[in-house]
């Protein structure tokens, strides 16, 4: 069971790193400069998967 929870969840900074990429997209999306967000968050995303790759 505990590798079916690893395997659905993730360890700590996988979960860390998709609740900050939420968490930026909702603060982006609802911030005046909601026009960027088709630039800065596939950008964030790329960010966020290059550094869970390399840990």
């Amino acid at each position: 069971m505990q590798g079916f929870i690893k395997t659905l969840i993730g360890d700590r900074t996988t979960l860390a790193v998709a609740v900050a990429d939420v968490l930026i997209a909702l603060a982006l999306l609802h911030s005046p400069a909601a026009r960027f967000s088709g630039l800065v968050l596939p950008l964030c995303l790329l960010a966020s998967v290059a550094f869970l790759a390399r840990r």
